[in-house]
């Protein structure tokens, strides 16, 4: 007898290697595939704007960084002495609007020159339902605590979506036409909308993400959001907000993943990459012992072998010091 429905993962043909240049971007959920991915030595980006929930901002964004937009200075606004921008993160914030600014086309030359040469780019969408301040109709990336009242919600439509990732994929082809993108939709849930509007929010982004693999054919999808609500089913998966996807349900999502882009032999150098730095936080009993110092050696040599390929130099800094010390 079964007490789970299971299903098996997209065979991705393009995988990845540790050749491959990656930008993750959209929801939390991004950010977790990006720092797994920065821990096992790939080379990513990952949201370099803050959390961005809807794909209409982050693609809208992404657009201007490489037309090389700078921010308009109408969507700036001061908040307790702080300054940040509407189609930003709180995370970006400045002491003023001039080094908002700066701060700003710094960041966005970095993701240009990322787009330019990544290999792959990972959107996680969290959201379909957005704001809009009244007075100019413009949708925001975050509102940044100001009141309700100067905001209009409402639903992003397909079309809308899709002319945005249009403008996007045709500006970023003509500069980089062998990118892949993978598109999924974020496995936490925004229940502050209301748990029926949740799912109303997330179906419209299941539809968008099929809409856009089935035109592009350098587009794939990545069924996160269905191994949560379909394969693990349950509430003890969740984190004790009963909206994040708890270390395990992340772990077993990240376990998909990694079938699904990378190789036997790409996936092995990533796991002996995992498992040195979990040796190295080992915490013994007798740290200035000899075993211990010997353990260490062994350590510092297999790193050592693993470069130049993957730089381990801040972890073989660590231990000179720990046998400094």
């Amino acid at each position: 007898m079964e007490f789970r429905t299971t299903f098996s993962g997209p065979n991705i043909s393009a995988k990845l290697t540790y050749e491959s240049e990656v930008l993750s971007l959209g929801s939390c959920f991004a950010n977790m595939l990006g720092e797994r991915l920065s821990k096992g030595k790939f080379k990513v980006l990952a949201n370099p704007f803050g959390i961005i929930y809807n794909p209409l901002s982050l693609l809208k964004l992404l657009s201007g960084c490489l037309l090389g937009q700078p921010l308009d200075l109408k969507g700036v606004l001061n908040h307790e002495s702080r300054f940040f921008h509407y189609q930003l993160h709180s995370s970006f914030s400045a002491d003023s609007s001039e080094v908002l600014q700066q701060q700003f086309l710094e960041q966005s030359k970095q993701v240009a020159e990322q787009l330019i040469r990544c290999s792959h780019i990972f959107f996680t969408w969290g959201t379909s339902h957005v704001y809009a301040l009244k007075d100019t109709g413009s949708v925001v990336a975050n509102c940044h605590k100001q009141p309700a009242a100067l905001f209009a919600r409402h639903l992003l439509g397909l079309d809308e979506m899709e002319a945005a990732f249009r403008e996007f994929q045709g500006l970023l082809l003509q500069i980089n036409p062998n990118v892949r993108m993978v598109v999924t939709v974020s496995p936490v849930r925004h229940i502050k909308d209301g748990i029926p509007e949740n799912q109303l929010s997330k179906s419209i982004l299941r539809v968008f993400s099929h809409q856009l693999q089935t035109s592009y054919r350098f587009v794939d999808y990545f069924p996160s959001y269905e191994w949560m609500m379909d394969d693990l089913r349950d509430y003890r998966f969740y984190k004790n907000d009963m909206i994040h996807p708890s270390e395990v349900a992340e772990e077993y999502i990240w376990s998909q993943f990694l079938d699904s882009f990378m190789d036997p032999s790409v996936r092995s150098r990533y796991e002996k990459v995992r498992k040195l730095q979990r040796a190295m936080a080992h915490k013994p009993f007798f740290p200035e012992g000899e075993a211990h110092q010997r353990f260490l050696d062994k350590l510092r040599v297999q790193m050592e072998e693993m470069q130049p390929q993957l730089d381990f130099s801040s972890e073989i800094a660590v231990i000179q010091a720990m046998k400094l010390g």
